[in-house]
């Protein structure tokens, strides 16, 4: 995912930040693209998962109360990114992706068995975001 800056022309690269929402609520862990040149320093979240925080903010509302939240919680790429930034040095995307795939497939087979539509649903969304 390589992507220019739009002030400078420089490299961005990912990095997962803490977001703050009216203040109030801390969103952590959401993929940012970062320009590599600090005098420009130029960063912006990653197209990918603006819907997702969108809807998280709109769920929120306007006045919402303190809290923290976990975006990998929300985002299937923010999940990718934290797993492999917990894995350490030796972690390919390859492997964690598998990995997550194989988590949300497990899962989708407990929901079946339970009979319960809207989580199957939920992770049949989950599974498209990250096999794009």
């Amino acid at each position: 995912m390589q992507k220019k800056c739009s002030r400078c022309g420089n490299d961005m690269e990912i990095v997962l930040r803490n977001v703050v929402y009216r203040n109030r609520v801390k969103i952590m862990n959401v993929p940012v693209l970062v320009c590599v040149d600090d005098c420009c320093a130029h960063s912006q979240v990653v197209d990918v998962i603006k819907d997702d925080l969108k809807s998280l903010m709109e769920e929120l509302g306007q006045d919402p109360e303190r809290q923290a939240i976990e975006f990998e919680e929300m985002s299937e790429l923010s999940n990718l990114l934290v797993l492999i930034a917990n894995e350490g040095v030796g972690s390919s995307v390859r492997e964690a992706l598998g990995e997550r795939v194989n988590q949300l497939l497990d899962l989708f087979l407990l929901a079946q068995s339970l009979g319960d539509e809207q989580w199957m649903r939920e992770l049949r969304e989950r599974l498209t975001k990250i096999m794009v």
